[in-house]
């Protein structure tokens, strides 16, 4: 007898309670999980079947190359080539639809099985391979690096010149901590999810006069995950404060250690109030290593910066330190903005009559997220007609995945879950099987990751405490909302904003993780 493979994988799992099953009608786990879990079966058989050892072997080394694959493309994201992709797919198609024998009993018939299907891993390769793509790491990419893409955005908010709509009590608050008669040096952190004007508000406050005349010194470095070394992000900031008070650099700066970039930071910044601003941290380490070259001394001066990650935000930085947590915009605040990116080249510049419920359902599609709104005002500015924009509001995640004009924001979206190790992105892309603002339990977010078999094993831990961790590393980098707390301070309620949810509807589709019906537009 001949069953799908992954027949036999969902047998594993535990049967989800009948709520959820109203829920969703088919979930199927990532690749890289499903191969992990094809894997193990075939250790399991390799030792007792003598008489297939070879075949078992062959299977088992093949199907680990094949996940170390995905793995190089999925940190690569968006920078495959089209051909690449093709090859991703092909790839993804085999793991779904190859067969394995149920019964291992019948040797004969197991062994020219077990040929067919390495002979058909091993034609993907070949097949790929007649186009010129050999593998994926060293081929020189066509596409526009998301990454890149970001990091210029970053770059190019320092000279945005537009209307600001909601910032001007956060800004207040900002100024008022960097003014504040803290003599020591003091981090602060503005955090909040991808595309919530974390930038938008630290480059307006940057750029506050009170500022410029308070420190003797400052400079705007951007971080992001495509920072190639501590050196080069050192040589950035001596490039900017050196540039900024019109001073020569060091002749050999290019070649310095960062011993000696470090020397030279501490011998700039020691008798000044200097502002540092480091936009779109990643990674706690980074501070770690850079806290040396900024002196802790007593002329209060400030260091700012902008993450996504809740762990960075509250890290131990010194006397003095503050957290901002960025607000979504309020109802008024949205639609003003929205507005004035949609309407701005119409008559009267104001939304006309037919468009004012789909408008609406649009800007609250965005839940007060800024980079949202001003990307969907953008977008609808172009068309003037009804059934286009309705068209839009049904098929977002089509838009986000497909529509040019919104590159920018999905790569701004995507970058949190890219940073995500594929764990994290089993439980983030599981979130999408609810409804839109659907509030989820904690613990039953966290039986559904350990029926659905996503918790690894990790000896001397229980499942739940590793579902748990999960969960709130999610959390802890704003991809999930907490709705309510327990008297702890732990989550106790979930939900998921919904351009997020669009974004993970938009992957799970591409890749064939999740097929939903009704549960799109379910409230």
């Amino acid at each position: 007898m001949i069953v799908c493979i992954y027949v036999v994988q969902n047998s594993e799992i535990s049967e989800l309670n009948a709520e959820q099953k109203e829920q969703e009608e088919m979930a199927s786990p990532p690749i890289g999980f499903l191969i992990g879990k094809i894997v193990s079966f075939v250790e399991s058989k390799v030792s007792p079947l003598e008489g297939v050892h070879d075949e078992l072997e062959d299977l088992r080394l093949e199907l680990l190359t094949m996940k170390a694959f995905l793995s190089d493309a999925e940190r690569k994201g968006e920078a495959l080539s089209e051909v690449e992709k093709t090859w991703v797919a092909n790839v993804r198609a085999f793991c779904r639809t190859v067969c394995f024998p149920k019964n291992l009993g019948e040797r004969h018939r197991i062994a020219t099985k077990l040929k067919r299907i390495i002979k058909r891993i091993r034609a993907i390769p070949e097949r790929i391979g007649r186009f010129g793509v050999d593998h994926i790491e060293g081929v020189t990419f066509t596409n526009y690096d998301p990454n890149t893409r970001v990091k210029i955005y970053g770059e190019s908010s320092l000279f945005f010149k537009d209307d600001l709509v909601g910032i001007k009590y956060e800004k207040e608050k900002l100024v008022e901590w960097l003014l504040c008669k803290q003599p020591q040096r003091s981090v602060i952190s503005v955090v909040g999810m991808g595309g919530s004007g974390k930038t938008t508000l630290v480059v307006n406050t940057y750029k506050s006069q009170n500022l410029k005349k308070h420190f003797d010194c400052y400079a705007w470095i951007i971080v992001s995950q495509t920072y190639i070394s501590v050196e080069d992000l050192l040589r950035t900031m001596i490039q900017e404060l050196f540039r900024a008070t019109m001073q020569a650099i060091p002749l050999d700066f290019s070649s310095m250690s960062y011993v000696h970039l470090v020397k030279v930071l501490v011998d700039y910044l020691e008798p000044e109030c200097y502002l540092i601003v480091l936009d779109d941290v990643w990674d706690i380490n980074l501070w770690r290593q850079i806290n040396v070259a900024l002196p802790n001394g007593t002329l209060g001066s400030r260091v700012m910066l902008t993450t996504r990650n809740e762990g960075i935000a509250s890290f131990s930085f010194g006397v003095g330190s503050r957290v901002h947590h960025v607000q979504p915009l309020t109802d008024d605040d949205a639609w003003d903005l929205f507005s004035m990116k949609a309407f701005s080249s119409w008559d009267d510049s104001s939304c006309p009559t037919e468009f004012k419920l789909t408008a609406e359902d649009l800007v609250g599609k965005c839940q007060g997220l800024p980079l949202g709104i001003v990307a969907l005002g953008a977008l609808m500015s172009t068309k003037r007609f009804v059934p286009e924009w309705t068209k839009v509001y049904n098929s977002l995640n089509w838009e986000l995945s497909n529509n040019r004009t919104l590159e920018v924001e999905k790569s701004i979206l995507s970058l949190s879950f890219n940073d995500l190790s594929y764990q994290l992105k089993n439980c983030f892309l599981y979130f999408c099987i609810f409804p839109e603002d659907y509030v989820v339990q904690c613990k039953r977010l966290i039986r559904l990751s350990m029926a659905e078999g996503f918790v690894e094993q990790v000896r001397g831990a229980k499942p739940e405490d590793i579902a748990e961790s999960y969960t709130a590393e999610v959390t802890c980098r704003c991809m999930l909302q907490v709705v309510k707390r327990e008297p702890s301070g732990r989550a106790k309620t979930f939900k998921m904003h919904d351009l997020l949810r669009e974004l993970a509807l938009s992957i799970s589709e591409t890749e064939i993780l999740y097929n939903l019906y009704g549960a799109r537009r379910n409230k």
